[in-house]
């Protein structure tokens, strides 16, 4: 009974108890030796049997730990795969983040450029001032020099704009000025006015004391004539 509750016979231990049995049946043994030597028989066949299967649970131990250290290191892999998972979208976010700023600041540098140029087609009427007058003052500037009527009607606009702005920082003060210039290129147009009537005076009378002068001849070289 007890030597079924173990595992199967191998070849060796069957040929081992088939010798014994007829060795039994040619020569009996007293009982007591009998159990005796089947209590080692037991014994030594328990003894094997458990020691292949200790082997084999050794065995199965060492695989398990090896696969226990396997997984240690899958876990820790996939540990680190998780930090580098978390840091890319940390990366991604920021990435993100700057690109959105880049394109804000490049919508306000737009922005900036687009109030800079306003400002500047603004600023042109007062930077006029100095322009205007450094040709109106020019000792070259003649009411008859090409140049004249553009400043003038230059002029002219720079003074409606800064009076429909009167807004702007010191534009009463460039108006004053802008006035002033326009003062000036209206005593120069009412100086060359005068010269040429002056001129064309001169001429007129010059022009009739030179007919005056024919007359008088004639009229004495008729008298002579006559006479």
């Amino acid at each position: 009974m007890i030597l079924t509750q173990n595992a199967p016979l191998t070849e060796q231990q069957q040929a081992a108890i088939s010798l014994l049995s007829n060795a039994v049946v040619e020569r009996p043994f007293p009982v007591s030796v009998f159990y005796k030597w089947f209590s080692e028989l037991e014994l030594s066949l328990k003894s094997e049997t458990e020691e292949k299967y200790r082997h084999y649970v050794n065995t199965l131990s060492e695989r398990i730990e090896t696969c226990d250290g396997i997984l240690d290191q899958v876990d820790e892999t996939l540990h680190l795969f998780n930090e580098l998972q978390l840091q890319h979208q940390a990366v991604a976010t920021k990435t993100k983040s700057l690109h959105d700023a880049c394109d804000r600041l490049l919508m306000e540098k737009q922005r900036l450029i687009e109030f800079a140029e306003a400002l500047r087609s603004k600023l042109n009427y007062f930077d006029e001032l100095e322009n205007v007058a450094t040709n109106f003052y020019s000792p070259n500037m003649r009411v008859g020099n090409g140049h004249f009527l553009p400043l003038l009607k230059r002029l002219d606009e720079c003074i409606s704009y800064v009076e429909r702005n009167p807004q702007y920082a010191e534009s009463s003060v460039y108006l004053v000025k802008f006035r002033q210039l326009q003062s000036r290129a209206l005593g120069m147009i009412r100086s060359h006015v005068l010269s040429v009537l002056k001129n064309a005076s001169s001429q007129v009378i010059a022009s009739c004391l030179v007919f005056k002068t024919h007359c008088s001849y004639d009229m004495n070289l008729n008298l002579t004539h006559i006479k």
